[in-house]
């Protein structure tokens, strides 16, 4: 079943307070407001997953089922939809590529600084296990 990004309730306020939080931050910073980069996500986030802002229609060769695949934003900070598909990507590549299997590991934790390689933190006890 195809998500309907519309009716929630986080489509709802930012599609309804946009313009007035906008407005009101314009004032209050005398012109300067919300980083473009800021509004652009926002923006974006209000067409992500929206047909009428673009789509691909995906086909089944072997029975011919369609689909009509509506784009994503792709963001990074605002959007739930793209931000748990982009954690659920990382999260599995993690496990599959870069974390042994032998080793047991309880939690692991990623960090990424200017200038610095992401850094992977295992935790287990003296014997080695979870």
């Amino acid at each position: 079943m195809p998500r309907t990004p519309t009716t929630g309730v986080l489509y709802g306020v930012v599609r309804a307070h946009l313009a007035e939080f906008v407005a009101t931050l314009d004032a209050r910073t005398d012109g300067i407001g919300l980083p473009p980069f800021v509004r652009a996500e926002f923006e974006k986030f209000l067409r992500c997953g929206v047909l009428a802002h673009g789509f691909a229609r995906v086909r089944c060769g072997a029975c011919g089922f369609e689909r009509l695949l509506p784009f994503s934003c792709k963001g990074r900070g605002f959007c739930p939809s793209c931000g748990g598909r982009r954690m659920a990507e990382r999260a599995a590549h993690l496990v599959d590529h870069v974390l042994p299997p032998d080793v047991p590991v309880r939690q692991w934790c990623s960090r990424c600084r200017t200038g610095s390689a992401i850094a992977w933190l295992t935790t287990t006890d003296s014997a080695g296990r979870c």
